[in-house]
């Protein structure tokens, strides 16, 4: 029974996994759309600018810190590993320890973490100096020098 529960459990945290993966990709591939559209195009519409990138670069990079959670919690919390060595081994020895190795995919996805964060931090400051840049240019006539007014 309790086997069955562990099973049952491995495989709702596996679903979930991909479920989270799914989602990552598909508010990546949206984040992808609105920075192509701003690339090209003076974005007017608030959620088509900056912020629909800020929001699916976000929501991409919280899914994949998800997914980067359920993946080890999974492995070492249902013993996959062991149960993998279990099933590949064709001695009668009984299996002693186990030790999780990662491939570069999971690593990948700390990459993905770690650009998003950039391409946000990116974004910020060239709007903040973007909007730094449009104060600037609308300064009240009285901070202007006294020769420049008389003209």
């Amino acid at each position: 029974v309790a086997d069955a529960l562990s099973s049952t459990r491995s495989r709702a945290l596996n679903v979930a996994t991909i479920v989270v993966l799914v989602l990552a990709l598909l508010s990546s591939l949206l984040s992808s759309g609105f920075t192509c559209t701003n690339a090209v195009s003076n974005p007017y519409q608030t959620f088509l600018g900056p912020v629909g990138v800020y929001t699916w670069n976000s929501m991409c990079g919280v899914l994949i810190l998800i997914a980067l959670i359920l993946f080890p919690v999974n492995v070492q919390g249902n013993r996959l590993s062991e149960e993998l060595a279990h099933g590949c081994s064709t001695s009668l020895q009984t299996h002693l320890g186990s030790r999780h190795s990662y491939g570069y995919s999971y690593w990948i996805m700390l990459l993905i973490l770690f650009l998003n964060i950039a391409s946000l931090i990116i974004i910020y400051f060239y709007d903040h100096a973007r909007y730094s840049k449009k104060k600037e240019q609308e300064r009240p006539i009285e901070n202007a020098p006294k020769d420049v007014i008389l003209f």
